[in-house]
């Protein structure tokens, strides 16, 4: 079964890769094939160039995808052990994906044995509904215009990436109209979800992962620690 990874984001000029490493790890491979989407950035050249920078040191194979071989998605993530999400703007991806259908491959695929990672609109990706905004993004989040976004529904959560910048305290608001375990992942640090188990690896240890446990009409606040493993949380639609 497909095991979701969910970063916050990475900080801006990060070198550290231990979530990258864990991601490789996960799949059990000696020698993986990542396949690369950079659908939600405005620069896919650069967004591609970062990401070989920044797993250089790991062992794996890249694909990278582009708007020429869209339409081989399917095939490219088929041979593919693991899919990573870059960051942009998550209005754009989750169109490009109901556009082109490739949220029907994505659930196509979500019994294989695959990874399916994203970092901050990429990790939204997967979500039933999470916080973001293009104008956000594109002004670095220092503005007070978020919003929910509807994303694709594999997994019944929401999540808000880049939740340790002050003005994201919101997010705690808005997420009680929502009534859905909702997570509120700080940058360098990342959400896997393995079966019914959850957990958070973190390239920073500074940072971290707040989950709202939404139970019996309230919520409940958990500060998530690395190495504490949550178990039965059926998060998928």
């Amino acid at each position: 079964m497909t095991k979701f990874v969910l970063i916050g984001g990475k900080s801006k000029d990060s070198n550290i890769n231990l979530i990258e490493e864990e991601i490789i790890k996960l799949s059990k491979k000696d020698n993986p094939t990542i396949l690369f989407c950079p659908y939600a950035s405005n620069n896919i050249e650069k967004t591609c160039e970062n990401f070989k920078k920044l797993i250089n040191n790991l062992k794996c194979n890249i694909i990278y995808l582009n708007y020429d071989n869209i339409l081989d998605f399917e095939s490219l993530l088929k041979k593919s052990d693991i899919l990573y999400i870059s960051g942009g703007i998550s209005d754009k991806l989750v169109d490009i994906f109901l556009n082109y259908k490739l949220d029907l491959i994505l659930k196509k695929y979500i019994n294989e044995d695959k990874i399916y990672a994203g970092s901050s609109a990429g990790a939204m990706l997967y979500t039933k509904i999470s916080l973001g905004d293009k104008d956000m993004f594109l002004d670095n989040f220092h503005n007070y215009n978020y919003k929910m976004v509807n994303c694709l529904n594999l997994l019944n959560i929401s999540i808000c990436p880049h939740y340790q910048n002050e003005d994201l305290i919101i997010y705690n608001d808005i997420i009680k109209k929502y009534k859905l375990d909702s997570f509120g992942i700080e940058e360098d640090c990342a959400l896997v979800i393995d079966n019914d188990n959850i957990y958070c690896i973190k390239d920073n240890k500074k940072r971290s992962i707040y989950y709202f446990k939404y139970k019996n009409d309230k919520y409940e606040l958990n500060d998530m620690k690395e190495g504490v493993i949550y178990e039965n949380c059926n998060f998928r639609s």
